[in-house]
């Protein structure tokens, strides 16, 4: 199979061969003055195809450019889905990957899918069917404050880890001269990516900070970058090797 599935031509069932799909979703929203809107999807596909290159029988499927950005609306260029149809179009493609005999895997960029990813894949199992579902920056927090000092404050939304990935991958895409300096002011509970709180609550955007960042971007590198970016797509690919093992497959 080729490294995108949208690049197939049709096939009948007999030749689909069983593997693993990943599936990128992310956001089409704000990131800041100086990152494209499309971040979050355009990493989490970047992650998937880097991954699936190491793990024979793995592809990757056409990206979900859009996610749950409601939070960002205060911010022009951002785009949102409801939950529920975000939900539903997460099972409804699983299922398709399922039914052609592949175990669906959902890589997600976007902080704001989380939870409605970890619903999507109770559904899906309650139908019966097997999903799996991980955000490439949950693999990353050690490696984080390795690379960057006092790591978890830095790293959020449109943040240091962000912008030094974008930096890494697309360069040109990064307003250099208009990324901000500083951190995020200090809000409870903790709107950082690898915060220790316990409690959640629903905040817009431009009411944790009129820039629109949670981090300091400005603390960014591409050498960050290509670590980062190295590290979240070696741990997937680690992680599909032990999904394919207690798949059986």
């Amino acid at each position: 199979m080729t490294a995108r599935t949208g690049a197939h031509h049709a096939q009948t069932s007999a030749d689909v061969e069983r593997g693993i799909t990943l599936l990128p979703v992310g956001a089409t929203e704000q990131h800041g003055p100086h990152l494209p809107l499309g971040t979050d999807w355009w990493l989490a596909e970047a992650v998937a195809l880097e991954a699936a290159k190491r793990v024979p029988g793995a592809d990757v499927a056409g990206a979900v450019p859009y996610g749950i950005s409601p939070h960002h609306r205060g911010f022009p260029g951002t785009v949102t889905l409801r939950t529920r149809t975000f939900i539903d179009l997460v099972v409804d493609v699983c299922v398709s990957l399922e039914a052609d005999g592949r175990v669906p895997v959902i890589v997600n960029g976007h902080g704001g899918n989380r939870g409605a990813l970890q619903v999507a894949v109770a559904e899906l199992g309650e139908r019966g069917h097997t999903a799996w579902a991980v955000s490439y920056f949950e693999l990353l927090a050690d490696v984080v404050e390795d690379v960057f000092p006092d790591g978890h404050r830095h790293v959020g939304h449109a943040c240091a880890l962000e912008t030094s990935l974008v930096m890494h991958l697309w360069p040109e895409t990064v307003a250099t001269d208009r990324i901000p300096e500083g951190g995020t002011p200090p809000g409870w509970p903790d709107p950082h990516l690898f915060s220790g709180d316990r409690v959640a609550v629903y905040r817009r955007f431009e009411d944790i900070n009129p820039t629109g960042v949670v981090g300091t971007p400005s603390l960014a590198t591409p050498e960050a970058g290509r670590r980062l970016f190295e590290a979240a797509a070696g741990r997937l690919a680690d992680l599909l090797g032990t999904i394919r093992a207690e798949d059986g497959r």
